[in-house]
């Protein structure tokens, strides 16, 4: 069964225990700090379970009998700091929960609503409805400089090349290039889709994203920094949502730090490419993003890349597998004069060099992401040579 998870709640200290809660049941929350827009979110047919937590601006009792009312399939979890059993029931909720939210009862609620979901199932069975399954890769780094773009960049042109729709979606909101080193000039970015579409409640995303010759689709980043303030985790999420019924794969670009926005897509992503380099502060950020992502139930979806793999003196893999505490899962050879003149003129160099070393590490991670074992056998011996000819 699957199940859409939503919190409404301006409290952050409220989100994020409950986020943790909804990993262990294997999906992830969406939340909102408006009543306006989780009503705009909900879907009469599809299965869901909403946490409801009291706000200034709406009675959590009437507006839980009206979402009861409304939406048959959904459980809803009232959270108050004055626990009043009578009332929840009342208006249909399936529990309510103090504010504090110990970790027994947010897990308890959790499986309460499952339940009651599963029984409203057999009951009346609801309609299959549009799935949206376009993977979601974000490619991330605690450290500034490190590849990123570029990886995300040459990643998407590599996966386009293998007939799939790809699209980028650039949350490096303040400085993004992932524009310049496409060498496109888009007329819209994220901005006006936020502006124009999103906020008054249009669904169009298409006439927003800047098409490039070879074929992937880019949200751009806003034109001036302080834009940014404008995107939100709200925003990110519906985006990302409307992608995937749209792409076959969503790559995301981020900035380097873990901020709302890119935590958002982080969280909903299925592989959280994390970038790192041979070299100390870099791996040694890696290992805080790391641990970060642990402690949020995200481990198991992250596969390091070491790019501007070159043997050194001081650095191998193995030490560099031992501070992080993870295996490599890619690596990406060094090629300096290859990766500049690529950026230089805006062409991905798995165009303009789709045979040098750098390349083949790009088209390498492509069939990895994508599971293309065959294939992907076959690259690892050529790159093998490749590394045996390097050193």
């Amino acid at each position: 069964m699957k199940l859409k998870w939503y919190v409404l709640s301006e409290n952050e200290s409220v989100i994020e225990p409950l986020k943790v809660t909804v990993r262990k049941m294997g999906s992830s929350l969406k939340y909102f700090s408006t009543e306006k827009n989780l009503k705009k979110e909900l879907n009469a047919k599809e299965p869901s379970v909403i946490f409801l937590h009291e706000g200034s601006d709406y009675n959590i009792y009437d507006l839980c009998g009206e979402i009861t009312f409304t939406f048959p399939h959904t459980a809803i979890i009232l959270i108050s700091t004055e626990v009043d059993y009578k009332s929840a029931m009342y208006v249909g909720a399936v529990d309510i929960i103090q504010s504090q939210l110990k970790e027994d009862e947010r897990n308890q609620a959790a499986q309460k609503a499952i339940n009651v979901i599963e029984y409203k199932l057999e009951k009346v069975p609801v309609e299959p409805e549009e799935v949206a399954d376009g993977k979601i890769i974000t490619v991330c780094s605690t450290k500034g400089g490190v590849g990123k773009t570029t990886i995300s960049v040459n990643l998407a042109v590599s996966l386009a090349k293998q007939n799939y729709k790809v699209a980028i979606v650039d949350l490096d909101l303040q400085f993004g290039d992932v524009s310049i080193s496409l060498d496109i000039h888009p007329k819209k970015t994220i901005y006006d889709w936020i502006k124009e579409a999103y906020e008054v409640g249009r669904e169009d995303v298409s006439s927003f994203m800047t098409k490039h010759s070879t074929g992937i689709e880019i949200m751009p980043a806003p034109t001036l920094p302080e834009f940014a303030d404008i995107v939100t985790g709200e925003s990110v999420a519906y985006l990302l949502e409307n992608l995937q019924r749209n792409f076959d794969i969503i790559l995301v670009d981020t900035p380097p730090a873990l901020i709302e926005t890119s935590l958002v897509a982080i969280e909903r992503s299925d592989t959280i490419l994390l970038i790192t380099s041979m070299d100390l502060p870099t791996i040694k950020n890696g290992k805080i993003a790391i641990d970060t992502l642990e402690l949020l139930g995200l481990k198991d979806r992250i596969k390091v890349v070491l790019n501007r793999d070159t043997p050194m003196d001081d650095m191998d893999i193995d030490t560099v597998e031992k501070i992080l505490g993870m295996n490599i899962y890619s690596r990406i050879p060094s090629d300096y004069k290859v990766v500049v003149i690529s950026l230089n003129q805006g062409n991905p160099f798995v165009l303009t060099h789709p045979k040098s070393h750098v390349a083949r590490g790009i088209e390498q991670l492509s069939l990895k992401v994508t599971d293309n074992e065959e294939a992907n056998s076959r690259n690892n011996k050529l790159l093998k040579r490749l590394f045996s000819r390097n050193k």
